[in-house]
């Protein structure tokens, strides 16, 4: 299950047209959400609220072996109907966006003009340059962590997150990213205290027009790559990754694979997503290492539950509406005309309004490298969202490693 802040980020990139899809982290997203889900442990209560159209805050508690600690978080957004249209209530938010799953590769579009975010008032410019804050106090350890996003631009974004915890050396860490996403490609350039680590990653999509408003292929090739280097420890990496992914916009069986290679380390990853229904997905993992040729293969799958919810009447405004040409035709063919016309919107109308309600979701991971078994089940009760998870150990003698459950409530 997505926390509250990764849902607050979804949405304030969506309001402002950014895609993180197109960055090389989230290269390989679409299989990590089924391969790599985290279950929860113990017992973990989250409370969110938008207290205002620009703030929001959440809180959480966690009980594990009698242990409780928990947590506050605050969010701040500007401007301040960025999030208005956004569906953050548990009660009525879209199930696909806060449950981990399948996450269906979003084709890259030509970035904005900046003048359409331009607003003049007497001769001055009064927009405001679209920000998001986050902070987040760990209680009872005082650990702090915070995030400071804004977009200078359609295309380029600045992302500065900081760590407090007296157990790091030097008291914390801060990291800043400085993005720019062009749509045919991306880069990011990182620096982290931590170490002074410098970092350099980038994409490129092939077969994509920048000066086309969609792309108008059925398919995304992407390749890119990263590379940093540890200025106090002298330690260097780079690594490079190739995916290719089809959308659900154009074929029936979305699919996404990638291959992943550091040749430092001699690690070779490859992983294949395919969406077989609309009800279910299945994913697999091979990663294999040159040099000490060690292997591991994951399995994944999940399994949605919908149900088909009641269509929507007809609108009886739309069947009285007057026919057109109806007073050329002889009366007995006006009823004729008239019958058959209205035949054909209810049908129609049937048709377009039969949808699907999402009501929860299974999940299932393996591995040959681990002798369990995850099982996770979300989905939502009422006003809240559940996710009840377990490890279990299918060695003789063993049983259930772990155990828990998560509810969220977001207002």
């Amino acid at each position: 299950m997505h926390s509250y802040l990764e849902h607050i980020l979804e949405s304030f990139y969506a309001a402002t047209n950014w895609n993180a899809e197109n960055q090389y982290s989230n290269l390989t997203a679409s299989s990590r959400e089924l391969l790599d889900f985290s279950l929860p442990t113990g017992f973990i209560l989250n409370v969110s609220a938008l207290s205002s159209p620009a703030s929001a805050s959440s809180y959480s508690v966690k009980n594990l072996s009698g242990i409780v600690d928990g947590a506050i978080s605050y969010f701040y957004c500007a401007p301040n109907n960025l999030l208005s249209s956004s569906r953050l209530s548990t009660d009525d938010v879209e199930l696909t966006k806060v449950l981990c799953g399948y996450r269906p590769v979003k084709l890259p579009e030509a970035p904005e003009d900046p003048k359409y975010r331009e607003i003049w008032l007497g001769g001055k410019r009064i927009d405001i340059k679209n920000t998001l804050l986050y902070g987040k106090l760990y209680l009872p350890n005082n650990i702090l962590e915070a995030m400071y996003i804004r977009q200078l631009s359609p295309t380029d974004q600045i992302v500065i997150s900081a760590v407090s915890d007296s157990r790091l050396r030097n008291g914390g860490t801060m990291m800043t990213q400085i993005q720019k996403n062009a749509g045919k490609w991306c880069s990011e350039f990182i620096y982290s205290t931590d170490e002074a680590l410098l970092g350099l990653r980038g994409l490129y999509n092939f077969g994509f027009d920048s000066k086309l408003s969609e792309s108008s292929s059925q398919s995304l090739l992407s390749a890119g790559g990263e590379i940093y280097y540890g200025v106090f420890n002298k330690a260097a990496g780079v690594s490079t990754g190739l995916r290719y992914a089809t959308s659900s916009a154009y074929v029936s069986t979305p699919m996404t694979m990638t291959v992943t290679l550091n040749p430092i380390m001699g690690q070779l990853s490859a992983t294949y997503a395919v969406k077989s229904t609309t009800n279910t997905t299945f994913a697999s993992r091979l990663d294999f290492n040159a040099f000490s040729y060690e292997s591991d293969l994951t399995l994944g799958c999940e399994l949605w539950k919908r149900s088909p919810s009641n269509p929507t009447a007809v609108s009886e405004d739309l069947l009285k509406q007057p026919l057109q040409s109806e007073e050329s035709l002889l009366p007995s063919e006006a009823v004729e005309k008239g019958q058959s016309e209205r035949s054909t919107i209810e049908k129609d109308s049937r048709e377009d309004t039969k949808t699907f309600v999402d009501e929860a979701v299974w999940k299932a991971r393996v591995s040959t490298s681990s002798p369990t078994i995850k099982l996770l089940w979300e989905g939502r009760v009422k006003a809240f969202l559940f996710s009840l998870g377990a490890e279990i150990d299918v060695r003789p003698g063993q049983g259930v490693k772990t155990f828990g459950l998560e509810l969220q409530y977001a207002s």
